[in-house]
């Protein structure tokens, strides 16, 4: 073998700054410690398989691994024990994930939110639809990888954007891989809550995916070239059931003395007034409670296709070159179909001892102002809505490496990554009507509004939250019955929104040389990397663009109304709705004028959206046009919005890193020393507006902005960074290391976050009498000047390796970070009729002050193949991360909310609830498995503890919104009918664990999603 081949692992390592190391791990065991073993072809020795041997990789790679590094590797592709990349990830110390529908999205590590760490996949950094810098990792078959990893600690030849770390993804290289292989899986997919759907109803009953894949390698052109190709498809239905309150929350008091305002008034808790603002800064002491723009529950029914498509070239001509390419693809069309029954007017709670409220439902809530039960008067709201997702993602890359002598080695990779998102919905509201059904008859005569008036457009309701043994909400209805389709019978709201339009490109070279050294330092390496990331965001319906809105006529004579809502009814979607967390209780009960009970549901009156969108526009024309397939056809993004973003980032990077390998006095030494420098340049553009002036009769001046005539603006920000960072392994015995790693790392702000749309407001002072004395205040939808989040770290660990099976490790590690952001006034250039307006922006800044976080991992792998037989098959892997920070971050709704003074100074309030910690923050993480071997098979148990953590929305990152604790358990079993047919089943969240949302308090009700668990039974074929 060539010096070259030789240093394969560690010239590929360098490629591709920061991918997992391509390390020739020892899998040969003793034959009498494994019963699940097989006899490789033409010699006489054991091969371990099956999840002990990924186990035993694992062990081995965190062992070489020069920086403190978790793995999950595989010698054959498709053999990660996990259905997708993020719970394979989540297995790893340290990582928790967030969860969607079900399965694993988002990946936090020791702690730290997603924003704080990076992905790249063969060594690159890919793109997403988020608006952030994380990857949804649902969107990747676990079948096309065999290693995914964690760098916890930072290397010079890494590519920077980890504070918390960096995920590694890694397919396999044909060449490397060294032989043919013919492999084909299927998995049949078995959801119960989705066999609760009505038949009618469903997009289809089963789900499954498949993947086929084919290695080989060939003679070509005096060389070897091996080529690597994969397909999968995969069709999932995951649907949920959802209780939830609205996001938007106010405070109101509870005093009788004060009737202007808070529950006392007229019941819908306005909280512009100076009583609500008193308790905002700390100088009212009654108590409060958190009132909700509406409370609701969902029964989502889905459907969720992805293609994927993996292909690599290798090309070796002679031994001293090695070129890659390699493509990725993935489109996945997500459809989902809501019907919600929403109780819209959760503001207008009635005091205890109303004239109107239902008896026996007093107003109960804790100290924090959570409420837990109430009653108010409210139009009850049927809503259908039809939701459509196309996600597209293309990656990929060249590269060469060229060994130009003995000593030196070559390399440089250029790369590509692409996503769009689009998503498009049609929603449908039919609400109450003023004491009539559809038929015009009467209804619920002794409703009446809080003021004694007899509109009766509103239903006395009881809301309750977490009473009774419930996990969510339960409502009371006062002579209205919810099943009845003929009482939604009022204000029939159109909507068909262009909720999304999301586009992320990525362009990447890098170049790299690697020197070997004789001496403590073995090698030197070098290079430099050049990046350029573009962000387009377009305004989707929920900045109030790209929407079509409609309210029909329902008194016009056309009797579109009634011809809707009779043609579009549907039977309830599911049985069993919420069962396993409304503690058996209904979840509406319709009581009588005197709190008989008249009849109780979990279900409600539901309406096909689509048809009912049909019928409307058949009988009532406003506009909508619809495709061959009866789809609405949506408003189209205008990207010369004054809310776009339009994002370039371009950066440089150049590093030098020397390696060392000898001995430090008796001990072996291993490790790096070296230095990142790193040069970002943002450049964000936006629109504003055209500002055009004039003055009243009095001599005042007001100015109105144009937004039909806009101009454009550009504006971002600037940086250079020094990363220094230092690794070290000491080997104090054979089997027993320690590791120190010191490092100043960097995580740049979200694209989506750096936009420069600015909506502008106001006057400060209205009584200026010219265009130079004024000053203008406006609005930001991001900031292109935001700093990088910087920080210094400290690991310390020590790993005991006794045998291959075996490893228990502890690792300590301290971050000092500026993690912080917060709100301030920054002065910019408006043009108004020619002139300069020096404007005050409110907007977001990273914040000068210091936070720290500190934790410790523990890592503990065990076979007991000590025991007699069949105990001897039995084994474990622990994995646990306990951490602790002092970061504050408010809400911007009932927080410290830090408000810009028109001097440009800033006054902070008291927070009415208390300040979350950082973006995914949770204290304990906890990864516990379980593994049996036993011939031919193979059973594995894995129950994955992760406790509460704060999840930014999307849309509205300044909201509080907190994840309960959650535990989940997934298993699998496998057999090995031969070396060529493994049938298995697995099966995730077996004890059908909930996901539970609080917003704002801790204690706050948010919502409750239940998705069930879901099984696979699968076979692969291989050859």
């Amino acid at each position: 073998m060539s010096k070259f081949q030789s240093k394969k692992a560690l010239s590929t390592r360098l490629m591709t700054g920061g991918a997992l190391a391509a390390i020739a791990l020892p899998s040969v065991a003793v034959a009498q410690e494994s019963e699940n073993a097989q006899i490789s072809d033409g010699e006489d020795q054991i091969i371990v398989t099956g999840i002990r041997q990924t186990i035993q990789n694992s062990i081995e790679e965190k062992r070489n691994a020069t920086e403190v590094f978790d793995a999950l590797s595989a010698d054959e592709i498709g053999d990660l024990p996990a259905l997708s990349i993020g719970e394979a990830l989540e297995t790893l110390t340290g990582a928790g994930s967030h969860r969607e529908q079900g399965g694993a999205t988002e990946i936090s590590i020791r702690g730290l939110g997603p924003f704080l760490s990076s992905t790249v996949i063969n060594g690159r950094v890919a793109t997403n639809g988020s608006g952030d810098r994380s990857v949804n990792f649902s969107q990747f078959p676990s079948e096309l990888f065999n290693k995914v990893g964690i760098y916890k600690t930072q290397a010079a030849s890494y590519i920077e954007g980890g504070v918390a770390g960096q995920i590694v993804l890694e397919t396999v290289k044909p060449i490397d891989y060294g032989k043919q292989r013919i492999q084909g899986d299927f998995k049949l997919n078995v959801n119960p809550d989705n066999l609760d759907i009505d038949a009618d109803q469903r997009f289809q009953k089963y789900g499954y995916r498949a993947t086929v894949s084919y290695i080989d390698q060939f003679q070509f052109g005096g060389g070897e070239l091996g080529i690597s190709l994969g397909y999968s498809r995969n069709e999932t239905t995951n649907p949920e059931q959802e209780a939830n309150v609205s996001n938007t929350i106010r405070a109101c008091v509870v005093d009788p003395t004060t009737t202007s305002d808070g529950v006392f008034d007229d019941g819908n808790c306005d909280t512009s007034s100076s009583t609500i603002s008193g308790l905002r800064d700390g100088s009212v002491t009654d108590d409060f409670v958190i009132a909700r723009n509406s409370y609701a529950l969902r029964s989502n029914i889905t459907d969720d296709t992805r293609d994927s498509f993996f292909g690599a070239l290798q090309w070796q001509p002679s031994p001293f070159v090695d070129i890659n390419a390699d493509f990725q693809y993935s489109k996945r069309l997500f459809k989902e179909q809501r019907s919600d029954l929403n109780f819209a007017e959760g503001r207008r709670i009635d005091h205890q001892g109303a004239d109107n409220a239902i008896s026996g439902f007093d107003l109960i809530y804790t100290d924090s102002g959570a409420l837990r039960q109430f009653t108010n008067e409210q139009r009850i709201e049927a809503v259908s809505e039809y939701l459509e997702r196309d996600e597209e993602y293309y990656g990929g890359g060249f590269s060469i490496e060229v060994q130009a002598s003995d000593r030196l080695t070559l390399s440089a990779d250029a790369s590509y990554s692409r996503t769009q998102r689009i998503e498009e919905a049609v929603q449908v509201r039919f609400r109450t009507e003023d004491n009539e059904d559809i038929t015009g008859a009467a209804v619920w005569p002794n409703a009446v509004e809080s003021d004694g008036s007899s509109t009766n457009d509103r239903v006395e309701t009881a809301v309750q939250i977490f009473q009774n043994g419930s996990e969510g909400l339960n409502f009371v209805t006062q002579n209205f019955d919810v099943t009845n389709h003929d009482l939604f019978a009022n204000d029939p709201r159109v909507r068909a929104d262009l909720e999304q339009d999301r586009f992320n490109e990525i362009y990447a070279f890098r170049g790299d040389a690697s020197y070997e050294m004789d001496g403590f330092f073995s090698n030197l390496q070098a290079g430099f990397r050049y990046q350029e990331l573009k962000y387009r965001d377009v305004p989707g319906a929920s900045r109030g663009t790209s929407r079509f809105e409609n309210t029909y006529n329902d008194t016009d004579g056309t009797g579109a109304l009634a011809a809707a809502n009779e043609q579009c009814r549907t039977s309830f979607p599911e049985s069993g709705f919420l069962s396993s967390v409304s503690g058996q209780n209904p979840l509406i009960t319709n009581v009588d004028d005197n709190g008989n009970v008249i009849s109780s549901s979990n279900s409600w009156a539901t309406f096909d959206a689509l048809c009912i969108v049909q019928v409307l526009e058949q009988l009532d024309p406003s506009g909508l046009e619809f495709d061959d397939d009866g789809i609405p056809i949506y408003p189209t993004g205008d990207f010369e919005s004054i809310q776009n973003t339009n994002l370039t980032e371009k950066t440089w990077a150049g590093y030098v890193q020397a390696n060392f390998d000898g001995e430090w006095g008796s001990t072996p030494v291993r490790g790096n020393v070296g230095l990142r420098v790193v040069n970002t340049k943002v450049r964000s553009t936006g629109f504003r507006g055209t500002l055009t002036a004039s003055f009243n009769s009095d001599g005042e001046l007001s100015i109105i902005e144009d937004t039909d005539s806009l101009v454009t603006v550009t504006g971002g920000n600037s940086y250079t960074e020094f990363l220094p960072s230092a690794n070290l392994v000491a080997e104090f015995e054979p089997d027993l290391l320690g590791r120190f790693a010191v490092y100043r790392s960097l995580s740049r702000p979200d694209p989506s976050d750096m936009s420069f749309g600015r909506t502008f407001n106001a006057l400060v002072d209205d009584e200026v009498t010219s265009i130079a004395e004024a000053i203008g205040t406006a609005n930001a939808t991001g900031n292109p000047f935001l700093e990088p989040l910087l920080s210094w770290n400290v690991d310390a660990g020590l790993e005991w390796y006794p045998n291959e099976d075996t490893i228990l490790a502890f690792n300590a590690y301290y971050k000092s970070f500026n993690g912080g952001f917060e709100t301030v006034g920054q002065n910019e250039i408006f043009i108004v009729d020619g002139q300069e307006l020096n404007t005050l922006v409110t907007t977001t800044q990273t914040t000068n002050d210091t936070s720290r976080i500190y934790g410790i991992e523990v890592t503990a792998a065990h076979r007991f193949s000590y025991l007699p037989q069949p105990l001897d098959g039995l084994g474990f892997k622990l994995s646990y991360n306990y951490a602790d920070s002092n970061f504050e971050f408010e809400d911007d709704s009932l927080g410290a909310i830090t408000t810009v003074n028109p001097d440009g100074s800033t006054s902070t309030s008291n927070g009415l609830i208390p300040p979350s910690n950082l973006f995914g923050f949770s204290k304990h993480v906890l990864s516990a498995q379980l593994y049996y071997e036993i011939g031919d098979f193979d059973f594995q148990g894995v129950y994955k503890h992760r406790s509460d953590y704060f999840q930014q929305f999307v849309s509205t990152p300044g909201r509080v919104r907190y994840v309960d604790d959650v535990g989940v358990f997934e298993a699998r079993l496998s057999y090995s009918l031969n070396r060529n047919v493994k049938f298995t089943l697995e099966g995730i969240n077996l004890f059908n664990e909930p996901r539970k949302n609080f917003r704002g308090a801790p204690d706050d009700f948010g919502a409750i999603q239940v998705y069930g668990p879901r099984y696979f039974a699968g076979v692969r074929f291989k050859f």
